[in-house]
């Protein structure tokens, strides 16, 4: 899978934000230049060496980014700190987090602290012994 097919899954959804979760994985591609994309969990899925990023539709109409540490669960969980993120991401463990969008306004108030956010957790997540 390569971004053509996430182009034409964006370009096929058939949802009011749509047009967020285009913007959203331009984001998150812009925010290193290594970034990759793919299909993965029926939906828009980014990686370097390793999954870090899935993006989705929330069941009740809104747009979420996890940001987590890889497709598999590792023997010792990597715990993930970010600098500004206060308020923006649910944790939902040491190496899990959400951001979830209801609407445009939503997500433009937080485009630049998200942009802030990803290289952080691409430099903590995408290291390699």
């Amino acid at each position: 899978m390569s971004r053509a097919e996430v182009e034409h899954y964006l370009s096929a959804l058939q949802h009011p934000l749509a047009g967020v979760l285009t913007e959203l994985c331009t984001l998150v591609r812009q925010s290193d230049p290594r970034v990759d994309e793919t299909i993965k969990w029926n939906a828009p899925s980014f990686f370097i060496s390793d999954h870090f990023a899935t993006t989705g539709v929330v069941p009740k109409g809104g747009i979420r980014l996890v940001l987590h540490t890889g497709a598999k669960k590792r023997a010792v969980p990597l715990v993930v700190t970010i600098d500004g993120a206060d308020g923006l991401l649910e944790w939902k463990g040491t190496d899990r987090a959400v951001v979830s969008f209801d609407g445009d306004e939503q997500f433009e108030a937080c485009r630049e602290r998200l942009a802030a956010v990803l290289p952080q957790w691409i430099a903590q997540t995408q290291l390699r012994d």
